[in-house]
């Protein structure tokens, strides 16, 4: 593979950061050596980045066979979730924060994760109390850099306020979704997907922007489950996904292909969480990757007009 995965700086984090993030929630769903051979060639084409999670369980166990096996702990980038709420109980606690990191080392095998990231917010504590609990993890050598996935942009803003104020280490980055597929309501509950305000304020800053399921879960890949159908199937999308269709022919590339460039080519700084789970996947969001949209495609995909 001679293609390689654009890379860009993110503040905090030592390593140059893939714009394409490999996801491991999926694993318990086919047989490692797919998996493997998939994160083989994410490796090769130079990925470095891998997203876990606390609440994937022992999928992230099987994600810490394959770095074992491989012995590329040093080098790998660990995107690492906690704090995600268990059923009514909101987990975004110092005690919950603490137990998911130190959890999620044992199942990696590893004592530093180089992004932690809550994977919900819980807008009744202060956003002063988050940060200087973050900062003690990094402070007692466990964690890097960190940030907030289904964050409102204003709440990390916020919580960047207090960070400079107090002297202390700020977020680093936002993990919301962000897709050319049109949500008809939230896939899960306490999630959040960008609005036009939150697009220019991380086009605005330059605020890292970490998408999850940037081609709306294989909706522009042809998957029709339940949840996308109850998500993302509507009049917005099709004409979304024929113009996809009409670029891609431009191209030479595939409906998906042209709905993760989309993602990648909007103005900041944006990487996208992809789950990449064969060969032929990893091959195919490279190519994605290195494409480049103008503006009037953006605007043409997104509006058709």
């Amino acid at each position: 593979m001679t293609s390689k995965i654009p890379t860009a700086a993110v503040p905090f984090v030592d390593k140059p950061m893939p714009r394409i993030l490999c996801g491991t929630d999926f694993l318990l769903q086919q047989p490692p050596r797919d998996s493997f051979a998939a994160f083989d060639a994410y490796w090769e084409a130079g990925g470095r980045a891998f997203d876990t999670a606390h609440i994937y369980g022992m999928n992230t166990n099987l994600f810490g066979t394959w770095v074992k096996a491989r012995g590329v702990a040093k080098e790998t980038i660990f995107f690492d979730k906690g704090c995600h709420h268990y059923g009514d109980r909101k987990r975004v606690t110092r005690e919950d924060m603490r137990q998911d990191v130190f959890d999620n080392h044992e199942r990696l095998g590893v004592d530093y994760t180089d992004l932690f990231v809550l994977h919900r917010d819980d807008e009744n504590v202060p956003v002063g109390e988050i940060i200087d609990w973050l900062n003690e993890l990094k402070d007692e050598g466990y964690i890097g850099a960190f940030g907030g996935s289904n964050w409102h942009h204003l709440r990390l803003q916020a919580a960047n306020e207090y960070a400079e104020k107090a002297g202390k280490q700020p977020m680093s980055l936002g993990n919301p979704n962000l897709s050319l597929g049109h949500a008809n309501e939230p896939m899960w509950g306490g999630c959040i997907s960008l609005d036009e305000e939150a697009r220019r304020w991380y086009a605005e800053t330059g605020f890292p922007l970490f998408s999850w399921s940037s081609t709306a879960r294989g909706y522009f890949a042809g998957v029709i489950d339940s949840d996308v159908q109850r998500v993302f199937v509507n009049e917005i999308n099709a004409g979304r996904l024929a113009r996809t269709k009409e670029l891609g022919e431009k191209y030479g590339m595939s409906s998906v292909q042209i709905a993760l460039a989309w993602v990648l080519n909007q103005p900041g700084n944006v990487f996208a969480l992809c789950g990449l789970r064969s060969k032929d996947n990893v091959a195919e969001n490279v190519a994605a990757a290195t494409l480049k949209l103008s503006t009037e495609e953006l605007r043409y995909l997104e509006f058709g007009e």
